[in-house]
This record gives structure tokens, sequence and C-alpha cells, in this order.
């Protein structure tokens, strides 16, 4: 991902705005999100919000995420594709609170922290690798899925030739 911006408000938070390598669809979305809870927030989720699109209402669905043993393609609200997911809590990576939130069809991706100071210290591209991680791993999971997708097809179409 491509650091673009960074927003600091006076209030402390911190809004990063990053640019993935490509427009990216509701899968990736939930594929990168997954790996962020996955292997960093763990069952520490403080936040999950799903929602139409950019500016529109969010709606909360913590409790429904946590419920579904913190698997978004398990969880009521974000089992069907939304405009925007994020999902918040404290990285055990980087040590500071943060909130990812994906743009469905487009390659925003922004980053969320009430920690400037975190900023300050560590420069503006302190996420970049992070980010990157995210990217490639969702990126991973999408090619492991369409692999898997046609290996089924192609088994799926050898049963029916041999009945």
């Amino acid at each position: 991902m491509i650091f673009q911006h960074i927003t600091k408000r006076d209030d402390g938070w911190v809004i990063l705005d990053y640019t993935a390598t490509w427009k990216y669809g509701y899968d990736f979305m939930v594929d990168a999100l997954q790996y962020f809870i996955d292997n960093d927030l763990r069952e520490n989720v403080q936040r999950a919000a799903c929602g139409e699109g950019t500016g529109g209402e969010q709606t909360e669905c913590t409790d429904s995420l946590k419920a579904a043993g913190c698997k978004l393609r398990e969880c009521a609200e974000t089992r069907n594709e939304c405009g925007m997911l994020t999902i918040a809590g404290v990285s055990s990576i980087m040590r500071v609170p943060v909130q990812l939130v994906f743009f469905n069809q487009t390659n925003l991706v922004r980053l969320i922290s009430p920690i400037g100071k975190y900023f300050e210290e560590n420069g503006e591209h302190v996420f970049d690798n992070y980010l990157n991680s995210l990217e490639i791993t969702a990126c991973c999971a999408a090619a492991e899925r369409r692999a898997e997708k046609r290996v089924r097809a192609e088994l799926a179409g050898k049963q029916e030739e041999q009945a």
C-alpha cells in the first residue's frame, strides 16, 4: 500500500490514508481485516462496524462478530457485501490502538489512531510495512480461494464425465 496523507487533529487523533495497489472488492476487504483480527487483535476486537459507503451510517456489529468467533464471514452483518467495513482494537504488533477502515470498490484504506504522539516519535510511515503485509496476505487469500474454486469445479466436471 502507498501512504498518501496524514491528518493530525488537535485532539490527538491521527488519520492516515493509504491506497492499495489496485481497486479491491469485498472479498479483499474481508480477507485483509480477518488477517488483522487473527494475527494481531486476536480476541481483543474492540469495535466492528459496517455501512453502505463513505459518509454513510455505520451499523455497529461488535457483539455479533464476537458471537461468531471473530470470523467476519460468519457474522450476520458482515457475511453479506457492504460498502465499508471497520475493525478496531489495540494492535499487539504495533502496541497502539488502531482502527482500519476499508471502502468497497475503491483502493482507499484508512488507519485511525488516538495516539498522535506515536506518529511524532516514529514518523508518518510507521505503519507502511504493516499495511503492506495486510495487502499481500489478502491477495494470497484471494488467489487461494480462486484456485480452490477452480480445482473443485474441475473435480466436479470429472465426476460428471465418469457418471
